[in-house]
């Protein structure tokens, strides 16, 4: 089982592999379409911070001991964050998701390992302990999205 540190390291890990490939994409690029038929590097970075975010607010109200209220399908809510991330420049969406990130990160260290690895400690999660919804929307996310961008690189050298 997992611990906080190896939890962070693993964050960490993953988000390096994702700032070097990010790192080849200049601001003048980061809109253009590329991913997915539909989506920019932009429209990814707003996405991920929007998921990281929404792991932190999920927390912070099972935390208060309230139920999360039901959310829509998760393609509409991927709609959704890209009609409002292209609403915003390069830098707001940057800001944004960089704050996100710091967010999980100080989640991690604020949480107790119950809370984190215990999966009977919130009975909303059903069993999975809470790590798991950290790990599906960090580094797992990257994971998941990192083989475009890196095609995409590709193609443009």
């Amino acid at each position: 089982m997992l611990n906080k540190k190896e939890l962070t390291e693993k964050i960490l890990a993953g988000r390096k592999q994702l700032d070097a490939a990010l790192a080849h994409v200049d601001n003048e690029r980061m809109p253009l379409i590329i991913l997915h038929g539909e989506w920019s590097v932009k429209d990814l970075i707003g996405h991920l911070g929007f998921w990281e975010e929404r792991v932190v607010s999920l927390f912070t109200t099972l935390r208060m001991g309230r139920k999360p209220l039901p959310s829509p399908e998760v393609d509409v809510l991927n709609a959704q964050v890209l009609t409002d991330s292209r609403k915003l420049s390069v830098a707001e969406i940057r800001r944004q998701e960089k704050k996100a990130y710091q967010d999980v990160l100080a989640l991690i260290q604020k949480a107790t390992h119950e809370e984190l690895f215990d999966g009977a400690y919130f009975s909303w999660t059903e069993g999975r302990p809470f790590y798991e919804f950290i790990a599906d929307n960090t580094y797992g996310h990257y994971e998941e999205h990192l083989p475009e961008v890196l095609a995409w690189l590709k193609r443009i050298a």
